[in-house]
């Protein structure tokens, strides 16, 4: 199988380096401040988990009524803000993401952009308003919506000095600020990607979406699919799940559940991801095991790079991979 997509999206010396710094600095931080870490519920539904793994000391658990799944007890964001700050792995994996901004724009950025685009357009609007990219780092994915043209003005938040200046330098309108400083009813489409994972409180951060958007507006989601493959094929030894960064595991059921509960309608939900099949293979070549040693999976990820590619599509065509997008609508005035 080509190994295009995940060498341009994840090089491989690079992501290694990263993968064994997380595991240091996971381990790490769990010692210094696990004392201080604040039992949560479900932070889709509210409802109750049950441990089912740890990794790096953090307790993961399932939800046993939409099946999240998520890490209790959690840091809050005081010591998440001392993490992303003063730990060396967040800050290799931004370095990573600024150096291959460009392969992100090709291969993620532009197609989802052109998905929001004519999702908005058959919802009968025939231009985008003003859009927001909330966590914006160095400005990729906020460059392409304003060279999509369908939208009057693109603002960034970010609350690194750092991606706001980088942001600036592409032209674009960059604020420092978090999305609580935003005016009410102020933009007519949010975009969050790869970042409602990483948060203490999802819900509490999506109703102050849904109260800076303007009625009849939009909120674009991307993040982790926890029921995806390489999540239900390796568990706790995928490398997507990376305590302290990710705390959020929502599947395509709960985040509608979790946006209900904000006040926003879902008006398309899939899972486009192109990467499951290649995550999961790499990890078996660096030895690692499948977990239940499935000898039908082992079998499959030996067949050609055609039959691998099949069962990549398969995979996302009926929402099992990894990669989750949505697309949800404010529908109500007012806020919730």
């Amino acid at each position: 199988m080509k190994q295009s997509y995940i060498d341009l999206m994840r090089p491989k010396k690079s992501y290694q380096t990263i993968l064994i710094q997380r595991e240091i600095d996971g381990n790490s931080f769990y010692k210094k401040y696990h004392k201080q870490f604040v039992d949560i519920n479900c932070p889709a539904c509210d409802g109750k988990g049950e441990v089912i793994f740890s990794k790096y000391g953090f307790k993961h658990k399932i939800c046993s009524y939409c099946s999240t799944l998520f890490c209790s007890p959690r840091p809050q964001d005081d010591l998440l803000t001392i993490y992303y700050n003063d730990w060396e792995s967040p800050q290799m994996w931004t370095n990573l993401l600024l150096d291959t901004d460009n392969e992100r724009k090709m291969l993620q950025y532009q197609p989802r952009i052109e998905k929001i685009v004519s999702l908005i357009k058959q919802d009968h609007k025939e231009y985008g308003g003003i859009a927001l990219d909330v966590g914006a780092g160095a400005g990729a994915f906020a460059l392409c919506l304003k060279h999509s043209k369908f939208f009057s003005d693109v603002i960034t938040l970010d609350l690194s000095e750092a991606c706001v200046s980088t942001c600036k330098k592409l032209g674009l309108n960059a604020l420092k600020k978090s999305i609580n400083e935003m005016a009410d009813d102020a933009v007519d489409l949010i975009s969050i990607n790869d970042l409602i994972e990483h948060l203490y409180d999802p819900h509490v951060f999506l109703t102050e979406c849904y109260r800076s958007i303007r009625y009849g507006g939009y909120i674009a989601i991307a993040t982790p699919n926890g029921e995806g493959f390489d999540f239900k094929v390796m568990k706790d030894k995928t490398v997507n799940i990376t305590p302290p960064e990710h705390l959020n595991y929502f599947n395509p059921y709960s985040m509608e559940l979790l946006l209900k509960r904000a006040g926003f309608t879902v008006l398309f939900l899939d899972t486009p991801g192109k990467l499951d099949v290649q995550i999961v293979l790499n990890q078996k070549k660096a030895g690692h095991s499948i977990v239940r040693n499935n000898e039908y999976i082992d079998f499959l990820l030996t067949q050609d790079e055609e039959i691998l590619n099949n069962f990549q599509a398969f995979i996302s065509n009926n929402k099992l991979s990894s990669h989750m997008f949505c697309l949800a609508k404010k529908n109500q005035k007012g806020h919730v």
